[in-house]
């Protein structure tokens, strides 16, 4: 009897063990985040003579290679970046963000022709907007920045009518939470959809 006792509880203290062991080795839970789009009722339309005329391209977009992950990235106060495997992109950075910035575009210039490139209507475009991101990123000291190069092409991309290199940044809270961040980048990109399409309308203008 007592054999059979302590057969069972080594028994019990294996199978505790292999629950602990199991619960330790558990990976935390990814989330996952999209940028946001401008609400349309924020958007002053930057020209009301072409309504749903106007046909823009936007694209090629082009990413520094230190955001071309999965993983969202925040900065330090030096040259220090760091990956936060359980707090991802839902999709490539790069789609998203031409996608949400075609989205603002739409909305500002008041048109429903916005093309991605590369499309079969590229030849149709009125405009084209090309822009290299050189920074994306937040910081838990208090702010996401996009810095990028952009420049507007006319003609169906084949005159050069603007180049510009611009920086935006909204503040947050020190040691705020990712879905802060991504709603703060998402900002930075609403800024930079907002110059673009000043610059369209005052070559409309001309």
């Amino acid at each position: 009897m007592h054999l059979i006792h302590y057969h069972k509880l080594l028994l019990l203290f294996l199978l505790s063990g292999m629950l602990m062991l199991s619960s330790c080795g558990t990976t935390p839970q990814s989330k996952f985040y999209t940028l946001e789009a401008m609400q349309a009722s924020t958007a002053v339309p930057a020209s009301k003579n072409r309504q749903n005329e106007m046909h823009v391209g936007i694209g090629p977009i082009q990413l520094a290679e230190y955001l071309n992950r999965t993983q969202i990235v925040t900065r330090s106060d030096d040259a220090e970046v760091s990956l936060a495997e359980t707090h991802r992109w839902a999709e490539p950075i790069h789609d998203n963000f031409a996608r949400i910035l075609a989205e603002n575009l739409s909305n500002l210039m008041h048109t429903d022709k916005v093309s991605l490139y590369p499309s079969r209507n590229w030849k149709d475009i009125d405009y084209q907007v090309l822009v290299s991101i050189w920074q994306f990123d937040a910081s838990k000291q208090g702010e996401a920045i996009l810095v990028a190069n952009w420049s507007l092409r006319g003609k169906g991309g084949s005159e050069l009518l603007a180049m510009k290199k611009s920086a935006f940044s909204t503040e947050l809270e020190p040691e705020a939470s990712y879905p802060d961040m991504v709603r703060a980048l998402s900002k930075t990109v609403e800024l930079l959809s907002r110059e673009i399409a000043a610059v369209i309308a005052s070559e409309q203008g001309h």
